[in-house]
């Protein structure tokens, strides 16, 4: 027995901090749901930790000693375990420079055909599996002329197939067993990358999308109060990869902590979004309708 806790000391590859906290929170017959509201995090992320799947940081530690009244002995024995843990070596990170955009379109679409569940979110443009061919050339055409992504044929040539490897992509939204989650702010609809006429066309794609059975699509209210800053786009796939679309490369990451950190954000933005969104797709048809004339 552990004389500073009182429970039965684990050894080896047993030891590991989030079943040790898991057994003070058991001792105190606590559920997951009380220690989460002790330190203000969510009950599935207090889960998570106890069953290893995220990876928690010292400063995490001290938060759930604090949370469960540890004395202070077993709290720095925690703490020292979890910086024994967070100095191994992270899994993988991937970067890889992409010769084209037509390559990185070939890429992600092998990856989300892989998957069953894929979250997408979006805070300045339409992602990509919604965009329509008009709207997905102007997305394109930026990192063509910034970074010259393109192959031998030419610039026109490797947008025109980038485009098509995009549109090849959105195939995968017809696989009734997948399942699929757009998340994007208000935003999207405001930044107008192409005309009022296909302005129209992607608002009427992304209507049309969001009456299929296997697709969720979320809006972030521009008036919305948020919890945390969108500040860049990603995409996730089941529980096993992080995606970042950069202008010119694709950055993804295996590593357990990072793609659940990714998911709780996700969630997180879920929470200032809402799932009625044909309010706000009418109130941008009639602003694009109007520059018609």
């Amino acid at each position: 027995m552990s004389e500073e806790s009182g429970l039965p000391a684990l050894s080896g590859a047993t030891e590991e901090v989030g079943s040790l906290l898991r057994a003070h929170r058991e001792r105190l017959g606590w559920t997951g749901g009380v220690l989460a509201a002790r330190v203000g995090w969510s009950q599935a992320k207090i889960s998570r930790v106890e069953t290893g799947r995220t990876a928690v940081t010292p400063a995490d530690v001290r938060l759930l000693a604090d949370g469960l009244g540890l004395e202070a002995p077993e709290t720095e024995r925690l703490v020292r375990l979890a910086g024994r843990r967070a100095g191994r070596p992270p899994a993988p990170r991937r970067r890889r420079d992409q010769p084209g955009v037509t390559r990185k379109q070939d890429e992600v679409g092998r990856a989300e055909l892989s998957s069953r569940e894929v979250r997408v979110f979006q805070p300045t443009v339409v992602p990509g599996l919604l965009q329509t061919s008009g709207y997905a050339e102007a997305v394109m055409r930026t990192p063509l002329r910034l970074f010259g992504l393109f192959g031998t044929a030419g610039p026109e040539a490797e947008l025109m197939s980038a485009v098509a490897g995009r549109l090849r992509r959105q195939q995968i939204l017809k696989h009734a067993d997948k399942r699929f989650h757009f998340l994007m702010t208000e935003s999207v609809l405001v930044n107008r990358l192409v005309s009022p006429e296909d302005m129209l066309a992607q608002i009427r794609r992304i209507r049309e999308i969001s009456g299929q059975d296997n697709v969720s699509i979320r809006i972030i209210p521009a008036d919305a109060a948020l919890r945390v800053a969108p500040n860049n786009s990603f995409e996730l796939l089941d529980h096993d990869l992080l995606m970042f679309d950069l202008f010119h490369e694709l950055v993804t990451s295996r590593a357990a902590a990072e793609v659940e950190l990714y998911h709780e954000l996700f969630g997180m933005l879920t929470e200032a979004s809402v799932d009625e969104i044909d309010k706000i797709l009418d109130k941008y048809a009639q602003i694009y309708r109007a520059a018609l004339g």
